[in-house]
């Protein structure tokens, strides 16, 4: 469990990363698409470790919309849906 701190850290780190992602290359699009991937299983790990008030408090430190916040959680579940998918396929 991250304190806090710890959280709104990793969260600052990854965003400036995302924020360096920009443009249209395909490797840049893959590399962001991770990025989008890695950020929402923070959302979880955030929702998890913290209270509702805490997580509240971080989406408006880093100025993320609750939106946003859960559009970064959904890339993360249909990123792990997919893997599932390909792997009980090639079984």
């Amino acid at each position: 469990m991250k304190t806090f701190v710890q959280t709104r850290a990793t969260f600052l780190a990854t965003l400036l990363q995302l924020r360096q992602l920009e443009g249209r290359g395909k490797v840049t699009q893959a590399f962001r698409t991770v990025k989008e991937r890695e950020t929402g299983k923070l959302c979880y790990q955030a929702e998890e470790d913290h209270s509702s008030s805490e997580v509240s408090l971080l989406q408006d430190m880093l100025e993320i919309q609750k939106s946003k916040w859960e559009i970064y959680k959904y890339e993360c579940c249909e990123s792990l849906r997919s893997l599932l998918k390909r792997n009980v396929e090639g079984v």
